[in-house]
């Protein structure tokens, strides 16, 4: 609905994905992103990390061709200096305890890369819970906010997962920015009485906007800068 619209960072990065020939995906959870001759993720289990995915499965890495690694990405990382094109990592980086060591082992595995996370603003209107850090990006640095506790779910919690059914639902908890975003189509209620709001998240959402998605491209090197303070 939206192609047409796409943010020119998600083109860019899209366009040195396809002219890597050597890519790592940081966090790939079960799907590593297409081109990727290694993927890398701590946890197994996707409800360890927030997502309603299904455990990854190292044998199927296999048949992609895409070596996998059970490690965390915020600690050494067990690759050689500039070893790799391209590091991509997607809507990882904001779950990690020690954001630093892992900017800091993406520059020494990679000449360059890409990390995605939500932006300051996406945070504060979907509150994810088991996200630790806000986000923010100027020039060629990522500054990194440690996320008070008035901070997590200040509009109420993400739409819950019912396995049996394989969907999600609502309950008098769940987030209106969720219910008008309305991601896959999940919520039948009645998004529709603020329809040009719903548009309007929708539009940002799907076309990767800065209001909502960080789309940080570097080559070479960046900066990191990290706030524990709360």
């Amino acid at each position: 609905m939206f192609q047409e619209q796409v943010d020119p960072r998600w083109v860019s990065l899209k366009k040195k994905l396809n002219g890597s020939n050597n890519i790592i995906d940081l966090g790939c959870g079960n799907n590593p992103i297409a081109g990727a001759k290694v993927g890398v993720d701590f946890y197994l289990d996707p409800q360890q990390r927030g997502s309603n995915d299904s455990m990854i499965d190292s044998e199927k890495f296999k048949e992609r061709g895409i070596k996998f690694f059970h490690t965390r990405i915020d600690a050494p990382l067990p690759f050689k200096d500039k070893e790799f094109d391209f590091a991509y990592s997607h809507h990882v980086f904001e779950h990690l305890e020690d954001p630093a060591t892992a900017c800091s082992e993406m520059m020494r595995i990679a000449k360059a890369g890409a990390i995605i996370t939500p932006s300051f603003f996406a945070e504060q209107i979907f509150g994810r819970p088991y996200h630790h850090w806000l986000v923010m990006d100027r020039d060629n640095c990522l500054f990194f906010f440690r996320k008070r506790p008035h901070e997590q779910t200040p509009f109420g919690s993400p739409p819950k997962y019912d396995k049996g059914k394989n969907s999600f639902f609502m309950d008098e908890d769940t987030n209106p920015f969720d219910m008008l975003l309305n991601d896959e189509g999940w919520y039948k209620g009645q998004a529709g009485q603020m329809p040009k709001l719903s548009r309007i998240i929708q539009k940002h959402w799907y076309t990767h906007s800065r209001l909502l998605e960080i789309v940080f491209i570097w080559e070479n090197d960046f900066q990191c800068q990290v706030f524990n303070n709360t």
